[in-house]
């Protein structure tokens, strides 16, 4: 285990060393696997450290080392050398678990993202197995990463890192390719070429091939042509070009091998010395490499090869013999053996020991973190809190300003923020974040006063985050840290979080503890929308012990402005200048000394001519980045640097094309930037893999391409790793992802590599491709490759055709949630996935898979586990706007309505969705596949499903103005082209329209002071005080047009000093007409200049004006009833025309050219003809004589022949062909109506009253008022219709939206209006009836929910029965008994009689039917004809008649009676003592003799009817028969439920003589048992909750198992249940106080193996039977015993096992139009 801890990271490396013996050396060998290894002999790194290693060396010694022998090395670079050692099969795997810590208070493990494994092994003999290892294991064990541990899981191969070198130098000297030393010191190179010239070797090829730089430290010599390693993603290479530099390095490998050896014998070199040359090739290379990485590797204290053994001993026999044992012995590892007989199976066992080693060290390492926190809020913080680690580490030079901060900090009452300026790129962020950092470091600047101050520190522009978000996030952190206050709603809205953050401030910071809040880049947040900007949020005045630091820039959006505005008193405003540049200087030569480089005097004036026109602490980063290139014989001229930000960082990217190739480094900026919230390298890795354009230059040539291939993750670490210091990593949603410091990296991306709109398309698709994983799970896509046609000589070029061929890009998979199995137990939300999949898909272009994304089950359940419910609302909200308005809408609305449910138990969401969406899904069929889905889930969890659901209320959605802008309405327009306009009382617009995302939108923001406004069309006319008009286009909202009022008055009039208000206006083609209140002229303007036409005059003060449907006429409506008609295009005068009455006209409606409707004051209509331009006739008139109330307002449908007039105590409907009152409806007593609208083709009316919070729906063809929807308001309330939205708004602001569809649709829901009293079922269940105490019986369909018939009787039912084959239905009423068939509805019976039936009962045969009265007989009769067989003489209770179809039982007095049904006499009676009463009884279906009978005193008894036997059983608790009428029997008489007290149920097993208690969420309201005695449905209505919205509070119908008490689902009921019934196949059928009904069924076909607890009361009874024969009879002996309450918990079985099938029928929902 190696722990690397560098500026905080830290990461644990478990090092893997395979190696087989080869199939062709079949020893008897052994394969070693050693693990766990913890010795500093190995490796001497930091205290702590672990080294894992497994080597399986052949177990005999290996041939002796044949070739020429060379080896070397400086101690700058590695040695080189090519030896007779040879391991066709060697395997070294270093697995890395990487993390990085954050300082939280909230977690202090530190998070692990990554597992990667550094595969080492010879590519020129491993291909099979490196092959069965890519395609096998490593897809395996990165699914389990992801699913169990939630990390990625990565391979590397390659020497560029210093883990694989170390490795290299165990496994011995020859390991892939050699290489010469790379640099080689001056010292060290001058005595190597004298000692080859004493010796007679030629250094030509030495002073050829090696070059000195001074610019490297020390000075060395640096190898020419350096080549790039296969691993390093170079596919392709010529052969022969590979082959000559195989050649050459052998050839200076010899020389140094002579050389040094010469050295070591005449003692110039030591032996340590020596061994550096000796070593793999590849390790000087690699512990350069470890400089890069901050990775400190000590000195080795135990050397592979002692002094003697240098220059002969093998390193391989010294690694076997000596070291392996070595570290073997003294920790007793284990070791494992295994034998090889083929390369298959020698392949396939590698594999799989390689997968199960991988799993035990990686499960062993990683621990699951259950306190890992996981809401949005949380997240949000600790993202913060790396952050500012980050941008601290990043603070290079000394600034100044430091002191100025710190005093700040330190002072006292300062009372205003410190604001810092600077341009971009001045170190605003690196400043503050150090400052904060200096702060909390062992409380730094304010240690030396005792203070614990909490820093707050929050980075505006990285995130791009929303005042609302900001607000939430600081308040949130701020409870978290002082722990006093409760921790804040997320779904407060602007001004509560404003008020709170204000608030927190005074009230958490101490003088002990004083609060330090940090706002960064404070002018990048930007959104105009919220008025951010503003800064009205921020406080006057700081509380004493609040300090707050602001960044921004000097210039962009005025926030600096802004700010100077807000505290005008302050003096505290700083402006971060340029940095010195002897500061800058020394930073170059400090970041250059680090990578062991400098530059010459002469290079540095370049540099310093650069550094002095960008003096920025980024511009030296990448001027090193350039000079780190440069060799002491370089040419620089002043064209090799630049100035400037921007064109540093594309010189930065030019050099990294040359490096890695421009294809593979445009595309991995463009992923990089393109990303919402970053990529892992795992993800740009995988996306890398599918694009073509690059994944082509990787595919390694040959006639047969592999079918499974990936993008070598080496390629893209390289590259990485050149970007390492402006492209950091930052932890999001629980990995590790890949930023930009600076933003203006992106904006040099996007200018260097434009693309257009199709290739962002693409790119984005690509991203969702991985994020959605559609090429996981083995899908391949296809690539086009080049392949030659036929062979063809030498001399002739082949031909080149394109090859199609598909490949898998070894994708993983990309569920919504992970699930580790087997158990399945263990579940995590694929961040990832939800954060970055809906964002590339809408920038894609691809709106309808977008849409179908966000309306899955998986993707809302991974958002709701993710903590992440306020932003799935606003995405759904947002995506709305694109497609699937409707569906979107909905499924938002619900899950506000329901969030505080959601917020606790994610887990609720198919029951919520069931019950809160079922029953749109006929108006919205595009939900049906997530219905389906939410059913499937659900009957994971629930095995109550819903057949068919009542919905109580119409999901809304409310927003408040005051959430953008802090201020009352002033007015509200409705304009026709439905957009809703409101204008605030500080002159701000803003618009409301379906289309808007979010709802709303800030049309205009004026200077002004507005006195009134009007609204026609698409046009605002508003009036200021001033007095002026100004004309605004909603369209065009910032192009405002004053309008020139003076330019149209008429002759002679002069401009009175106070200019009349606005009573109306029109807008015909570019003409206006403005009409003023208590005027007898219509002014005239253009609308597209403003100036004034000639005004039109009318006789008397214009009330209203008109334009017909052409344009071509312009009606002036007056106060004294009369009607100007005036020619547009003419401007004249052409008729006159008045109303009898003289009242005011108030509209003027158009039904056709031809005809117009006038309307007065009071509701009078009056209908013109206009055929005749010059001399209108009138046609029709109807006067509304109820009253003289003003009318409020009117609407019409001319289509549907339909116009409403609302006044206040009356709403009438005239049908528009006669202009008659077809309807009229009146106010609720003490209320009044304030507007009325039609909907939905004019079948509905809706209406708001007078300071009532309700609008009142009524069906239009019944005149029944049929729902009321609730605003929660009643301030001022405005009622609006747009499109299918219906509106209402307050005066306070607060907006209420619903849809008319799902309106229309939960109107049409079948309701009789009151309450059902009784359920009847029939035995095929396919329908049932109702009976709610009106002169109705309702017949429903089960599975259509609908009413199929209604039987309709002249007085109210008393009481109703069901024949048992279905086809009769008998019904009571006072007088007269009904007998209906029930298929035809054909009154077949209705029978007189003297006295009224309480109760009806029809035999088992359906012969005949018993009507039980009070007073009075009870007969016996005919169910088909009538005729009365005989009377009943005695009043009998709770009848039940036998089910042989012989007696009738019941309860007489105190005794309980079987009487015969042909004769009326009492056969058989069961009569207890004085002191004894019964209570209930039961006669049993499969036993028809006996009866089951529950006395008073508590005993149960069988009484056999027919022989008069009885038997006692069990003796019950008095306490349980306190209800006798809940008391319910199952068929067989073992199972009874007893009472429904307080929280609990009482039910009675009378076969085990158990009692037990079945435990409810509050009071029990109605219980039902199904006939077999298998399960129990009831309603209880949950105890009183913090929250009282329907879901907490409303009634819950639960379900359970009778035999055990198992909960089997629960559900909650939209509305109050009335009535309940359990029938046979398990079918629960609820009806409700509103006459509305419900079906839900018990899915009973899973097999459950779990045992629940359940109390149980037991009362020791023993009993021997007496019988009133001499006739013995089995006496059943049970014990009942009483014991106390253990508790059962409520808590739902846990299912094990696999379900059966189970069938759930989707319904549809027909109006039923009753």
């Amino acid at each position: 285990m190696l722990n690397n801890k560098t500026n905080g990271k830290k990461s644990s490396h478990l090092f893997i060393c395979y190696h087989p013996s080869p199939p062709s050396q079949r020893h008897c060998g052994k394969n070693t696997f050693l693990s766990q290894t913890r010795s500093s002999a190995a490796l001497s790194v930091d205290a702590g450290a672990t080294w894992t290693c497994s080597c399986t060396p052949p177990p005999s010694p290996l041939p002796p080392s044949t070739g020429s022998q060379s080896g070397g090395g400086g101690s700058r670079g590695g040695g080189a050398g090519t030896g007779g050692t040879q391991l066709t099969s060697s395997f070294c795997v270093c697995v890395c678990v990487c993390g990085e810590s954050a300082r939280a208070a909230l977690m202090e493990n530190t998070p692990k993202c990554c597992v990667k494994v550094y595969l080492c092994s010879n590519p020129e003999d491993s291909e099979a197995e490196r092959e069965a290892l890519r395609e096998t294991v490593f897809p395996r064990v990165r699914d389990r990463c992801r699913r169990v541990h939630g990390v990625e899981f990565r391979v590397s191969r390659g020497s560029f890192w210093p883990l694989w070198a170390l490795c290299q130098a165990l496994v011995g000297q020859r390991y892939g390719s050699a290489c010469p030393p790379v640099q080689v010191e001056v010292s060290e190179f001058q005595t190597l070429l004298w000692t080859c010239e004493q010796m007679g070797l030629s250094t030509r090829l030495l002073e050829r091939r090696y070059r000195r730089d001074e610019n490297a430290v020390p000075p060395s010599f640096v190898l020419r042509d350096r080549p790039h390693h296969p691993a390093g993603g170079q596919v392709g290479v010529p052969a022969a070009s590979a082959q000559r530099w195989r050649g050459r390095s052998q050839e200076i490998g010899a020389t140094f091998r002579a050389a040094v050896t010469r050295c070591v014998q005449e003692g110039r070199f030591t032996s340590e010395k020596a061994h550096e040359y000796f070593s793999s090739g590849e390790l000087g290379a690699a512990c350069a490499l470890v400089r890069r990485f901050h990775v400190t590797v000590k000195a080795r204290k135990v050397r592979l090869f002692t002094e003697q053994r240098v220059l002969d001993s093998d390193p391989m026999t010294n690694l076997r013999e000596h070291l392996l044992p070595g570290l073997v012995a003294p920790g007793q590892l284990p070791v494992r053996t295994s034998s090889v007989d083929s390369r298959r199976r020698y392949i396939d066992g590698l594999c799989q020991q390689l997968y199960d080693d991988l799993l035990t060290l990686i499960d062993r390492t990683l621990v699951r973190e259950e306190s890992r926190p996981s809401d949005a809020l949380s997240q949000d913080l600790l993202r913060n809190l790396e952050l500012c680690r980050i941008y601290a580490s990043m603070y290079r030079v000394e600034c100044p300003e430091t002191e100025r901060i710190q005093a700040y900090l330190e002072h006292g009452d300062t009372g205003h923020p410190l604001v810092i300026s600077g341009g971009a790129c001045t170190g605003k962020t690196a400043l503050l974040s150090h400052c904060a950092v200096q702060v909390n470091l062992a409380f730094g600047w304010t240690a030396d006063f005792g203070l614990n101050p909490v820093v707050v520190a929050r980075f505006v522009g990285s995130d791009k985050v929303t005042l609302q978000e900001l607000l939430r996030s600081v308040c949130y952190q701020i409870t978290v840290n002082y722990g006093e206050h409760p921790w804040l709603h997320t779904s407060r809205n602007l001004i509560q979080l404003s008020q709170d953050f204000r608030s927190l401030l005074i009230t958490a910071s101490t003088s002990q503890r004083p609060l330090v809040l940090i706002f960064d880049g404070l002018d990048q947040m930007g959104l105009e929308e919220d008025k951010s900007l503003s800064l009205w949020w921020l406080p006057k005045s700081l509380p004493a012990n609040v300090k707050l630091l602001i960044s921004t820039t000097p210039k962009k959006s005025g926030t600096l402005r802004a700010l100077r505005a807000l505290y005008p008193k302050s003096h505290l405003f700083l402006e971060l200048g340029s940095k010195d540049r002897r500061d800058l200087s020394q930073m170059l030569v400090d970041l250059l000394l680090a990578r062991d480089r400098r530059i010459t005097s002469g290079q540095r004036t370049y540099v310093n001519r650069a550094l002095a026109t960008c003096p920025l602490p980024l511009c030296v980063e990448l001027l090193c980045e350039q000079v780190c290139e440069w060799s002491s014989d370089s040419e620089v001229t002043e064209n090799s640097v630049t100035s400037g930000v921007h064109n540093n960082i594309t010189l930065f990217f030019s050099q990294l094309e040359k490096k890695h190739s421009r294809q593979l480094v445009s595309r991995a900026l463009c992923y990089l930037t393109l990303a919402r919230q970053g990529l892992t390298e795992a993800e740009l890795t995988d996306v890398l893999s599918s694009d073509n354009s690059v994944f082509s230059h990787f595919v390694p040539g040959g006639q047969v391409l592999p079918y499974k291939l990936r993008l070598p993750e080496v390629a893209v670490e390289m590259l990485l790793l050149d970007l390492e210091r402006f492209l950091v990593r930052r932890h999001v949603a629980g990995s590790e992802v890949l930023f930009w410091t600076c933003r203006h990296f992106p904006l040099v991306i996007q200018k260097l590599y434009p693309c257009s709109t199709e290739a962002m398309q693409e790119m984005h698709a690509a991203l969702a491709d991985v994020f959605s994983g559609r090429w996981a799970n083995g899908r391949t896509k296809s690539l086009v490759v080049c392949g030659s046609k036929g062979s063809k000589p030498q001399d002739v070029v082949p031909d080149v055709i394109p090859v199609k061929t598909d490949i898998d890009r070894l994708h993983p998979d990309q569920p919504w949630i992970f699930r580790s199995a087997p158990s399945m137990t263990l579940t995590r939300a694929n961040l990832r996935k939800i954060l970055e999949l809906p964002f590339h898909l809408k920038s894609s272009g691809r709106l309808e898979e977008l849409g179908r994304t966000v309306m899955s089950l998986g993707f809302h359940q991974a958002m709701l586990q993710a903590g992440h419910l306020e932003e799935l609302i606003s995405q759904l909200e947002e995506i709305s706007v694109l497609m699937f308005r409707q569906e979107l809408r909905l499924l938002a609305r619900i899950l506000r309505d329901s969030s505080c449910l959601l917020r606790g138990s994610p887990e609720n969401l198919p029951v919520v969705m069931q019950a809160e969406l079922f029953p749109f899904l006929d108006v919205l069929p595009s939900l049906e596949s997530y219905a389906k889905q939410i059913s499937e889930e659900g009957m994971k969890s629930n095995r109550l499903a819903v057949v068919q659901s009542s919905a109580a209320a119409v999901p809304s959605a409310s927003w408040m103005l005051s959430d953008v802008d802090g201020v009352p309405l002033a007015e509200v327009l409705e304009l026709q082209c439905n957009t809703a306009v409101i204008i605030l009382q500080n002159c701000s617009m803003w618009a409301w329209n379906e289309n808007i995302p979010g709802s709303f939108e800030l049309i205009h923001s004026f200077g002004l002071k507005f006195s009134s406004a009007k609204g026609t069309q698409h046009f605002v006319l508003l009036s200021t005080q001033c007095p002026r008009l100004f004309l605004c286009d909603i369209h065009t909202p910032l192009c405002v047009l004053e309008i020139d009022v003076r330019s149209s008055m008429p002759d002679g009039s002069t401009e009175p000093s106070s200019r009349p208000p606005v009573e109306g206006f029109l807008v015909l083609e570019s003409t206006m007409f403005v009409s003023y209140k208590d005027t007898r002229y219509i002014g005239v303007f253009n609308v597209n200049t403003g100036e004034g036409l000639r005004p039109l005059l009318c006789p008397s003060n214009v009330s209203c004006v008109s334009g017909c449907p052409s344009g071509q006429l312009v009606l002036c409506g007056q106060d004294d009833g009369m009607v100007s008609v005036f020619a547009v295009q003419e401007n004249c005068h052409l008729a006159t025309c008045s109303i009898p009455a003289g009242r005011p006209i108030i509209e003027i409606l158009h039904e056709s050219e031809r005809s117009f409707v006038c309307v007065d004051s009071t509701g009078g209509i009056y209908v013109w003809d206009t055929e005749t331009t010059a001399d209108p006739r009138p046609t029709n008139a109807c006067c509304l004589t109820e009253g003289e109330e003003w009318v409020l307002n009117t609407e019409h449908s001319w289509e549907d022949g339909v116009f409403v007039v609302c006044k206040s105590q009356q709403i009438f409907l005239l049908d528009t062909c006669e202009w008659t009152v077809e309807e009229q409806f009146s106010a609720p007593a003490g209320r009044k109506f304030t507007r009325a609208v039609l909907a939905k083709v004019c079948s509905l009316v809706i209406a708001s009253l007078e300071e009532c919070p309700f609008l009142l729906v009524w069906k239009r063809t019944t005149g029944q008022c049929i729902l009321n929807l609730d605003t929660g308001h009643t301030q001022g309330l405005r009622l609006l219709k747009l499109q299918s939205t219906l509106l209402a708004l307050t005066e306070n602001g607060v907006l209420t939206a619903w849809d008319l569809d799902l309106v229309f649709n939960v109107s049409s829901i079948a309701r009789s209006g009151a309450s059902v009293k009784k359920i009847l079922l029939e035995s095929a269940e396919g329908h049932f009836y109702t009976m709610d105490g009106t002169e109705f019986v309702w017949r429903w369909g089960t599975r259509s929910g609908s009413v199929q018939g209604v039987f309709q009787h002249e007085s109210p039912v008393e009481t109703l029965a069901l024949s048992a084959d279905d086809k009769h239905l008998v019904a009571a009423t006072l007088t007269d008994t009904y007998v209906w068939h029930t298929a035809t509805g054909q009154n077949v019976q209705r029978i007189c009689s003297n006295s009224s039936a309480s109760y009806l009962l029809v035999t088992p045969n359906s012969n005949f039917a018993v009507s039980l009265c009070e007073r009075g007989l009870s007969p016996v009769w005919k169910l088909r004809s009538g005729h009365v067989v005989c009377n009943i003489h005695l009043y009998l209770r709770n009848a039940i008649i036998s089910p042989e179809s012989t007696f009738v039982l019941g309860l007489h007095e105190q005794d309980l009676l079987a009487v015969s049904l042909w004769s009326g006499c009492v056969s058989r009676r069961f009569s207890c003592s004085t002191q004894m009463d019964v209570v209930a009884f039961q006669p049993l279906l499969n036993h028809v003799d006996y009866v089951v009978v529950i006395t008073s005193s508590g005993c149960l008894f069988t009484w056999r009817v027919t022989e008069e036997t009885l038997c006692q059983h069990v003796q019950i608790p008095c306490t349980f028969l306190s209800q006798p009428d809940m008391i319910q029997f199952s068929s067989d008489g073992r199972y009874a439920v007893l009472s429904a007290a307080d929280d609990s149920i009482g039910v009675l097993d009378t076969q085990n003589g158990r009692l037990c208690l079945l435990p409810a969420e509050g009071q029990v309201l109605l219980v039902s048992l199904d006939v077999a005695g298998r399960y129990i449905v009831f309603v209880c209505e949950p105890k009183p909750s913090d929250c009282t919205c329907r879901l907490h509070s409303g009634p819950v119908l639960c379900a359970a198992s009778v035999s055990d008490g198992r909960s089997a689902g629960r559900f909650p009921l939209g509305a109050v249940p009335s009535a309940l019934s359990l029938s046979e196949e398990l079918r629960t059928h609820v009806g409700f106080e509103d006459g509305s009904a419900a079906v839900y069924a018990i899915c009973a076909l899973f097999s459950i193996f779990i045992v629940c607890e359940i109390i149980s009361v037991f009362s020791s009874v023993y009993t021997r039977t007496r019988t009133q024969t001499n006739k013995q009879t089995k006496n059943f002996q049970n014990r009942l015993s009483h014991t106390g309450s253990r508790g059962t918990g409520a808590n739902p079985a846990t299912r094990v096992g696999v379900p059966s099938r189970v069938t759930v029928q989707m319904i549809n929902y027909s109006d039923s139009k009753v």
